[in-house]
């Protein structure tokens, strides 16, 4: 969830699910029956140094909301394709192409971004032409201890959750719903709903997860009427090697260097206006 739900998630978010018992697969007589890992523990398997996997991620947000009595309403979608890096039981780093686009104007550029600890690298051949002589990269830092780019994909916590409050309605698929506090484990989440599709493989891992999200503002004078917030990710190659390291640093610059005429230019070329997080 998301390079959009880092901001709203943009800030895009959830958290997830405990082993559910699955059959054994078919043995030959002669065989002894073995049951494959469960789903949390194949997961935790692959959270280690050197592995990765390989994410496809569609999302949007579409806002509802009223101005002088007259309904509106804003879409935003992002298409993100790349890879994770795994640390010891996280998401270390990351390296993306990222596409926005809304409804009221044309698709942004696309971009690509590579994030580790608190730092985004941001980059596409405009953005690039745009900077001074040299520099390809601008690096923005997370204000916060996490980088929220890093917390796309699924936990171990976040399975947990999910299929503790799931049924499986077909072998290797779960659907499940949870309100968008107990998803979130935030009491002040607000009034919400969250919907999800879990889809393993025949080792127990993720191949899919879809997750649908209604929220509901609070108090008497609400700036929106309704979110919705859609994530469907696509997981392949688990267990690939992976090393995403940052960019030199002699290609890149600080975003808090660009003074206004390059922020004009690099935002036009693809650069998110309010930074990658």
């Amino acid at each position: 969830m998301k390079l959009f739900f880092a901001g709203l998630v943009a800030t895009a978010t959830a958290t997830a699910v405990c082993a559910v018992a699955v059959p054994a697969q078919a043995a030959s007589v002669a065989s002894v029956q073995v049951a494959p890992v469960n789903p949390v523990k194949a997961l935790k398997a692959q959270l280690v140094p050197g592995k990765g996997v390989k994410i496809t991620e569609s999302s949007g947000i579409t806002l509802d909301f009223t101005v002088d009595d007259r309904a509106m309403q804003v879409q935003v979608s992002t298409h993100t394709v790349g890879t994770l890096a795994f640390g010891k039981g996280n998401v270390a780093a990351a390296d993306l192409r990222v596409r926005m686009s809304s409804r009221q104007k044309r698709s942004d550029p696309p971009y690509r971004v590579i994030a580790e600890g608190r730092n985004a690298y941001v980059t596409n051949a405009g953005i690039a032409k745009a900077l001074p002589s040299g520099l390809s990269w601008i690096q923005s830092k997370a204000s916060g201890r996490e980088n929220a780019i890093l917390r796309m994909g699924v936990t171990p916590a976040d399975l947990r959750f999910m299929l503790d409050n799931a049924s499986e309605v077909a072998a290797g698929q779960y659907q499940g719903t949870a309100t968008l506090a107990d998803f979130q484990h935030d009491k002040s989440a607000g009034e919400g709903n969250v919907e999800f599709r879990l889809y393993f493989d025949e080792h127990n891992l993720l191949t899919r997860t879809v997750v649908d999200t209604t929220a509901y503002p609070d108090g008497d004078t609400p700036a929106y009427d309704q979110m919705v917030f859609h994530t469907d990710t696509k997981y392949s190659d688990w267990g690939a090697k992976v090393k995403i390291a940052a960019p030199a640093a002699d290609k890149v610059i600080s975003e808090k260097k660009l003074n206004a005429k390059i922020r004009k230019a690099v935002i036009k070329a693809g650069y998110p206006e309010n930074g990658p997080f």
